[in-house]
């Protein structure tokens, strides 16, 4: 089967599951911590959003390029607070849920 085939059923699957919930507030607790991991990730789920949304190859590229940004600094903060593991994995999913969400928009676009 071909990668992008393969990827593409990935993404149908992890968007027919629960990946748009957010459980984050049963797994992280209300400390300061978690609720500044829960605003960055709703703020990198909106950008998703609104990557997808877009129509214009160059207004999504910049935000594909901004996305990714926010990602990386959220995976340096997820390395320096102390929260439980639980909310680890779940803060680690919708950042990775992020991520196929913008190689989703990539591969729209290489698409002839």
């Amino acid at each position: 089967m071909k990668p992008t085939i393969t990827l593409a059923t990935a993404c149908i699957a992890l968007a027919a599951t629960g990946a748009f919930a957010d459980h984050t507030a049963t797994h992280c607790g209300n400390s300061a911590e978690a609720q500044g991991m829960r605003a960055r990730v709703a703020t990198i789920q909106s950008q998703a959003d609104r990557i997808e949304w877009a129509t214009d190859r160059a207004e999504q590229r910049q935000l594909v390029e901004l996305n990714m940004k926010h990602l990386q600094e959220a995976s340096m903060q997820l390395r320096k607070r102390e929260l439980s593991h639980a909310c680890r994995i779940e803060l680690m999913s919708a950042m990775m849920e992020a991520m196929l969400r913008n190689q989703q928009v990539a591969l729209a676009q290489a698409a002839p």
